[in-house]
């Protein structure tokens, strides 16, 4: 959990309704819970986040929203970025919106390494995948706890 109280996350969704906003039948970022859930699954991958978000969220404080994002992005561009990074990362986390997009999760894909004569790579494929193949499988976990 971050160490954001109710008036910090209702900054951050001001915030993130200016940088991502209902458009059709998507949600805009509060209403996919970014300053909910997402943003404590987002700082819980990326806790790097937090001194950047809590920065944004001070600016944020005392400027309305589409000033303060300004400010942001023209004074302060690596915390505008981190905010960017953030909001966004915690909006396609929700289970909603990758089911409105059609996102079904990271998926294992099998790749048969062939000789390249037979096979569905060419050699040069084959030779590129080896080191990865020959290494074994690596993976950073989902920040949600899904497998």
């Amino acid at each position: 959990m971050s160490s954001l109280d109710d008036a910090a996350r209702a900054r951050l969704a001001a915030l993130a309704d200016l940088l991502i906003p209902a458009d059709g039948d998507m949600p805009a970022a509060s209403g996919a819970g970014v300053a909910g859930a997402g943003v404590d699954a987002v700082l819980a991958a990326r806790p790097d986040l937090l001194v950047p978000l809590h920065f944004a969220l001070s600016v944020a404080a005392y400027e309305d929203a589409a000033h303060a994002l300004s400010v942001l992005r023209d004074k302060h561009p690596m915390e505008y970025t981190a905010l960017g990074e953030l909001v966004a990362g915690a909006y396609y986390l929700h289970p909603d919106i990758q089911r409105r997009m059609g996102y079904r999760g990271r998926q294992a894909i099998t790749i048969e390494i062939a000789d390249g004569t037979n096979g569905p790579m060419a050699k040069g494929d084959a030779e590129l995948l080896s080191p990865v193949v020959k290494r074994g499988p690596i993976w950073r976990a989902d920040p949600r706890g899904q497998k």
